[in-house]
């Protein structure tokens, strides 16, 4: 039994809400922050960069009680939170075979890679699959180094033998053909840069589940996607996790959001992939099936 194509659509999006700090403030008006200083109390910003000045400061440094605290000096009270998310699926055209790992540097065919691309080094491709992803930094004869191998907890070991390196640029996540004698994989990564001072939460959901018509595939029941049930889930590399049994089970991906990825302190380019599974019965209708992902990550405030 075979089944043609399952696509899965990614929709990253990103909330936040900025921190709570001691405004002053009427029913009409409100003074985010205000400097004692000489002039220049101006921002200025081009393209590439954004200049906030101030010439001249009193009374500076920080104190605090318990109920308020004050940080006083030079721009003291500007703090821009920002969060950015980026978020990308294996692109199975482009698998080429990894040959050996050494550190972050990968033996593979170079062509269609350039720096700066996500990849994904799989090891034993399949159910029981290692995973890693990086970001090229550097291209040599027959070799790309990355500048980390983010796993699950355990870092793939190649030996040529069904591994592989896959770009991870594409919009959806194509688990390709079917087959109810082996589990069908596919990765969605995502790069999470977070100012904030809590960290931040990636969770995911679907529409509902993989479908196609009338017809549809279950959500994983028992923990594990295995070779010729009918089943469909996922497994985070993030192993910390408290929210979710995403980290130490194939879990049901659900209309409902679950936690697939955390981090508590101020984050720049953390990385964490998910790995989706699915496998088939010989009583599964033939059918091209599809869901929606949809991820999203908020600040921890």
């Amino acid at each position: 039994m075979r089944i043609a194509l399952i696509a899965l659509a990614i929709v990253g999006v990103f909330t936040y809400a900025p921190l709570a700090l001691a405004d002053m403030s009427s029913t009409n008006f409100e003074i985010r922050w205000d400097t004692i200083g000489q002039g220049g109390d101006d921002t200025s910003s081009s393209a590439s960069f954004l200049l906030r000045d101030t010439t001249g400061n009193a009374a500076i440094g920080g104190s605090s009680s318990s109920s308020f605290e004050m940080n006083a000096g030079y721009r003291g009270g500007v703090f821009d939170q920002v969060i950015t998310f980026e978020v990308f699926a294996q692109n199975n055209g482009s698998q080429r075979a990894a040959t050996a790992a050494v550190g972050t540097t990968i033996t593979c065919s170079t062509a269609g890679l350039a720096e700066g691309d996500f990849v994904a080094l799989v090891q034993d491709e399949g159910a029981s699959q290692v995973s890693a992803v990086g970001r090229i930094i550097s291209i040599g004869a027959g070799t790309i180094t990355v500048d980390e191998l983010r796993d699950g907890g355990s870092a793939p070991v190649i030996d040529g033998t069904a591994d592989f390196v896959y770009l991870l640029d594409a919009t959806t996540a194509a688990l390709s053909t079917l087959d109810n004698a082996v589990v069908s994989t596919a990765l969605v990564g995502f790069d999470v840069t977070a100012e904030v001072d809590g960290g931040y939460t990636v969770q995911i959901a679907d529409d509902g589940n993989l479908r196609d018509g009338a017809s549809d595939i279950n959500d994983v029941a028992d923990g594990t996607v295995t070779a010729g049930s009918e089943e469909f889930g996922g497994r985070s590399s993030d192993t910390t996790l408290v929210g979710s049994s995403f980290d130490t089970a194939d879990s049901a991906i659900t209309t409902s959001f679950q936690e697939v990825a955390t981090r508590s302190v101020v984050s720049f380019e953390s990385r964490d992939f998910v790995t989706l599974k699915a496998s088939i019965s010989g009583s599964t209708n033939d059918g091209s099936y599809a869901n929606a992902l949809s991820f999203i990550v908020s600040g921890n405030y």
